[in-house]
């Protein structure tokens, strides 16, 4: 099992601490990973990203911060059939729409410590 794992950059680079937390935790849990990558042209970062996505099983993106970019991932990981696991600061919101998609789990979580409790926890379900 594959997870694509994403995070907002553009407007602040405050989520992308937690990427090796989140990658970490993932292969701990058996899963292979792809970490999405900074850089390249528009053209190449989406035919990377797309790519990735379409060989993945499962997105887990860290949505506390708004951005056009992770909010593209997450819809083509439904149109593509993943399921989905969306990390949210517990003083944050998502849309609603992202609360509403089938197979998506939501994890609140108040610390890097919470948000690795409940990451292992929720894949460890997934993984059976």
């Amino acid at each position: 099992m594959k997870a694509y794992i994403t995070c907002p950059c553009s407007h602040s680079q405050n989520r992308l601490n937690l990427l090796p937390i989140i990658e970490a935790v993932a292969k701990n849990s058996g899963l292979d990973t792809f970490v999405f990558e900074i850089g390249g042209t528009p053209e190449e970062i989406f035919n990377r990203d797309y790519s990735n996505i379409k060989d993945s099983d499962l997105i887990i993106a860290e949505v506390s911060e708004r951005n056009h970019g992770v909010g593209i991932e997450i819809g083509m990981s439904y149109c593509l059939g993943l399921k989905r696991i969306l990390l949210l600061h517990e003083q944050e919101n998502v849309t609603k729409l992202a609360q509403g998609m089938p197979d998506t789990t939501i994890i609140r979580y108040k610390d890097e410590d919470d948000l690795k409790t409940k990451l292992e926890a929720t894949l460890s379900k997934i993984m059976i």
